[in-house]
């Protein structure tokens, strides 16, 4: 998960960069980039995600002055400096993961896009122009903010017309994914379940989270039912969510963002209207049903009243694109009622984005590092904020309705 304030370049006292993070590793990403012969004169380093705020990376902007007077602006992703987030990017092999995403899985989708129809599909993520494992792990990715990209208000949560440009990317993203893995069925063993390769330390934060809501739904009169189910959930919770984010054998499975919320989006506007999206941070992508994005992104993404009165467009306007895609690309999508009935069947799954909408959308970024040692005291302040109280009573009364959140 990464956060970070819109635009938002405000001076900070912050720690030198990394003796890794040099002129000759932005040399190499220029060189990689097809910009062989432009020469890095100087280099300035910042940090644009607060501390804390960045859960398992450190996100660098590198700023290159080039000899001859121009400028190139990049992103670099290197380990995060706690111990426990280290050891969960290494026990997840996040940084692996996603370079193989950004620097070869999705510009093979995006070719397919561009053979299937020339210029229609814009670029479904940034560009990776540099990875590695030494000195340590590391990406370098396309800055997006000097064309005008920037993130929506995670507080607030997307509204329509956000909503509807994310979707409409992820279901282009899941379309051409499908037909990567229909001609390369090993890569669904190969991006393996990250819940299952990340299983200790999710299983230490989704307790953490749900022991935290259902401390709060316990004070909260006439709750105490989600209270109890809440803390029964717990118990089996990461092997639901498991078991659930598992590639089916003959199902539709496409390769998952993972983590599709709305500080994992970049928008760009002109003269205020809404243009373009790019997806960034792949670190938990795998092979599993689309029903997965779909959830998550629902359930921890959009604004309440999106989320109360708008899921079947959006999963209608979702379905139209999966399909006008998956026509484009010469296949079938699954029709609208059976991918209704995967979105139910992989329900319980959107309790993980229930419980951590309101981390996600806290006033100030969490640094939430003590959660993944057992500590939940510092979410239990979340959950009993007002507006918090509102929506998970609203939800969770849903989800119990639905069966996503047993007795």
């Amino acid at each position: 998960m990464v956060e970070t304030q819109q635009g938002d370049e405000r001076q900070r006292d912050i720690p030198p960069p990394p003796s890794w993070l040099d002129k000759g590793l932005i040399q190499q990403a220029l060189c990689n980039g097809g910009e062989e012969n432009l020469q890095v004169a100087a280099l300035d380093v910042t940090l644009p995600i607060p501390s804390g705020e960045n859960y398992s990376s450190t996100i660098y902007r590198a700023k290159a002055t080039l000899t001859d007077g121009q400028h190139r602006s990049f992103i670099v992703k290197g380990p995060s400096p706690g111990a426990t987030l280290a050891n969960m990017s290494s026990e997840g092999g996040v940084f692996q993961r996603e370079a193989e995403l950004l620097g070869t899985l999705i510009p093979q989708m995006q070719a397919l896009l561009e053979d299937a129809a020339p210029g229609r599909f814009p670029p479904l993520a940034p560009r990776c122009y540099h990875h590695g494992t030494s000195p340590v792990e590391f990406l370098v990715l396309e800055d997006l903010t000097p064309a005008g990209f920037k993130m929506a208000n995670r507080k607030r949560g997307l509204g329509l017309r956000h909503s509807l440009l994310a979707l409409r990317t992820l279901a282009r993203f899941h379309a051409a994914s499908h037909a990567l893995l229909r001609r390369q069925p090993e890569l669904a063993e190969k991006l393996g379940n990250t819940w299952r390769a990340m299983y200790n330390t999710m299983e230490t934060f989704v307790k953490g989270e749900m022991g935290a809501a259902a401390e709060a739904c316990r004070s909260w009169p006439g709750c105490e039912d989600y209270a109890d189910r809440l803390d029964k959930f717990k118990v089996v919770a990461i092997d639901k969510f498991t078991e659930l984010n598992d590639a089916k054998p003959g199902a539709f499975n496409v390769i998952t963002h993972g983590d599709y919320w709305v500080n994992n989006m970049m928008f760009r506007y002109e003269e205020g209207e809404l243009k373009e999206f790019r997806a960034v941070d792949l670190q938990m992508s795998h092979a599993a049903s689309p029903a997965i994005d779909l959830i998550y992104f629902l359930s921890s993404s959009v604004s309440d009243l999106i989320h109360e009165h708008h899921q079947d467009l959006l999963l209608r306007e979702y379905h139209w694109e999966l399909k006008e895609t998956l026509e484009l690309l010469g296949l079938q999508a699954p029709s609208l009622e059976a991918l209704l009935s995967a979105v139910d069947v992989h329900g319980p799954c959107s309790l993980y984005g229930v419980i951590s909408r309101p981390v996600l959308k806290a006033e100030k970024g969490l640094d939430v590092s003590a959660v993944y040692g057992g500590d939940h005291s510092c979410l239990v302040p979340v959950y009993e904020l007002p507006d918090v109280k509102k929506w998970m009573q609203r939800v969770l009364r849903e989800y119990v309705r639905k069966g996503w959140l047993p007795a």
